[in-house]
């Protein structure tokens, strides 16, 4: 019995990972719909909007060396594309300002918008992150 629901777990598990992979395609395809057509990504984030909302970004060295060498939004990881979303894409003030951003349980949004739904992706990948490393932190002693 014990078995059979671990293994629920696990399908559950990895049916919100799906989900998490799933919803990177999603911003980054997002992201990419910002960038206007005849621009290239480092183009665009040199104009003074742009340009602004990347040094607001909260992202590691690591991380604008990638946007910065990078040719498109491929290698780009969840966390930066939602980061890139809030701070160089919705740098109007109704955006910016939006108290969405900060907000961590998805039963408390109610809202249906693009800003909405990138922070339900952001919370729900944070969720399963933390899930996924209690689970190993079981099975671990477990074992």
């Amino acid at each position: 019995m014990a078995a059979s629901s671990v293994d629920k777990n696990e399908r559950n598990f990895l049916q919100l990972h799906r989900l998490v992979l799933a919803s990177t395609r999603v911003l980054r395809a997002k992201f990419d719909s910002f960038v206007p057509p005849g621009k290239t990504l480092q183009q665009w984030l040199k104009e003074p909007d742009q340009a602004i909302g990347l040094k607001k970004a909260e992202i590691s060295k690591a991380q604008l060396s990638l946007i910065k060498r990078s040719p498109n939004t491929e290698q780009f990881d969840i966390t930066l594309l939602i980061s890139l979303l809030r701070h160089v894409c919705y740098t109007s003030k109704t955006d910016k300002n939006n108290p969405l951003w900060d907000e961590q349980d998805n039963k408390k949004i109610s809202d249906e918008n693009d800003v909405a739904d990138i922070v339900r992706i952001r919370n729900l990948r944070n969720k399963v992150s933390t899930c996924f490393i209690y689970y190993l932190r079981v099975s671990h002693t477990t074992c």
